[in-house]
């Protein structure tokens, strides 16, 4: 390889390319919190029946054909990666989609995708 002016190692130009192509620390972790959404298709499932507003977990179960167990588990996951929000209202808690960039980036992929499939 060739050396630079200042001692370093040149990078051909196609290598500068590659390393500029590639996602930044918040990219990275953006990604973590929509692949959290895409990584199980229940939870997919979960984030489109949240699109038109909050849902109970007994509502949400029943939506997307799963038992409350399992519905809560998924729906543990999505909170933790900052993907729902919970609030309870007397006996039941009510999901919501977070307001954050991952939520809105994963929410136009399942909107291309359920427009693919149609």
């Amino acid at each position: 390889m060739a050396v630079d002016s200042e001692g370093g190692v040149r990078q051909p130009l196609r290598l500068r390319a590659a390393r500029a192509n590639l996602l930044n620390e918040q990219g990275t972790s953006l990604l973590a919190q929509v692949g959290s959404v895409f990584c199980e298709p229940t939870r997919s499932q979960i984030v489109r029946a949240l699109g038109p507003g909050p849902l109970s977990v007994s509502d949400l179960s029943l939506t997307i054909g799963r038992s409350k167990w399992a519905t809560s588990q998924h729906l543990r996951v999505l909170r933790e990666g900052g993907i729902v929000t919970a609030r309870r209202r007397g006996r039941a808690v009510y999901y919501s989609l977070a307001r954050v960039p991952a939520v809105e980036t994963a929410m136009e992929a399942l909107d291309v995708v359920a427009a693919a499939a149609a």
